[in-house]
């Protein structure tokens, strides 16, 4: 055999092999896509949502009110997958004195994924949409858990006539990236380009479900969170994409007259900080301080209650939710 034949023998064996490779590359994203188009349909039979369905035309958010009475206690989870489980340590209790309503941002757990940009002017007037089409009325107490402060602290800048108090958990503010920076932490804010991949390996059922509980959940609450976790990571993703903008947009309302506001920080570093823990706390002390100057009439309450007191402390939100609304019953008026 001379060379030119061995060579070309050899290529065509390379060929075949690189067909073969990607033959069977086609074949697995095939298989798991199937696979994973049959796990959600089977989680979605399994985990119906507890709440209705609101249609905007363009897509369905879902929203679960509970209870009676005014003012209207709405929470608003932080920029994770919990959603409505988010709150379901301390839902129930506030519908014994109050409307209680949680619901999933598009995309997140039942509700379906929404047009973009999901900034927080988007996701605020979109949450407002849905309370119209719901026949839901203010006044509302917001309950901002984390991101989920910077988004209800837009939502009363909007419709300030609507809201009559707030609480804030463990709350983002506007200038904590550039702040926590000048510390050496870095955000990591995701780029917009890898969205196709993002969707793909959604689709693939990436990220993996039942990693760890580490917040020792009840099967109710984590269960459906996990079972739906490749799907609300695009809605995550997307929210991450305008996390910077969403804050900017929530700095630009600072001031909210006389609402009763509370502000519930907790006092301990995370361990996996290290050596940055006390440097990182110190900023976080100041960060939540400073959120008090967005009200008259604000309070700070720091304690032991962890980065999701909503589930590691729900008896100390229950009392400061209750706190806001007897507020709000005895004022005379809402601007």
């Amino acid at each position: 055999m001379t060379a030119k034949k061995a060579l070309n023998t050899t290529l065509r064996w390379i060929g075949r092999f690189l067909l073969a490779g990607l033959i069977l590359a086609a074949g697995l994203i095939v298989y798991l896509l199937v696979r994973e188009s049959i796990a959600r349909r089977n989680y979605h039979a399994e985990y119906p949502p507890p709440g209705e369905m609101v249609d905007l035309g363009t897509h369905s958010i879902h929203l679960n009110c509970v209870g009676s009475g005014s003012p209207t206690v709405l929470f608003e989870s932080d920029l994770d997958q919990y959603g409505v489980l988010s709150w379901a340590m301390v839902q129930p209790a506030v519908a014994e004195f109050a409307r209680a309503c949680s619901y999933d941002r598009a995309g997140i757990l039942w509700s379906e994924p929404g047009p973009l940009p999901r900034d927080g002017e988007t996701i605020a007037r979109e949450l407002e949409a849905v309370l119209n089409v719901a026949g839901e009325g203010g006044p509302y107490v917001l309950v901002g858990h984390a991101f989920g402060g910077a988004y209800a602290r837009i939502f009363t800048g909007l419709y300030r006539d609507q809201v009559c108090g707030m609480v804030l958990l463990e709350s983002s503010h506007p200038e904590m990236l550039d702040r926590f920076e000048v510390l050496g932490v870095k955000p990591d804010i995701p780029d917009q380009g890898i969205r196709p991949l993002i969707s793909l390996l959604s689709h693939l059922g990436s990220p993996g479900r039942y990693k760890g509980n580490p917040y020792n959940l009840p099967p109710e609450i984590y269960n459906p969170m996990e079972a739906y976790l490749p799907e609300s990571s695009m809605a995550w993703f997307d929210e991450s994409v305008e996390s910077p903008h969403t804050l900017a947009q929530a700095g630009m309302f600072t001031d909210f007259g006389d609402l009763p506001l509370i502000v519930m920080a907790d006092s301990q570093p995370p361990a996996s900080l290290g050596t940055q823990g006390e440097a990182i706390q110190s900023l976080w002390n100041d960060l939540q301080q400073e959120l008090l100057l967005l009200s008259d009439d604000s309070e700070l309450r720091v304690g032991k209650i962890g980065h999701y007191p909503q589930i590691q402390n729900p008896e100390q939100v229950i009392m400061a939710i209750q706190d806001v609304v007897d507020r709000c019953a005895g004022a005379a008026a809402i601007p």
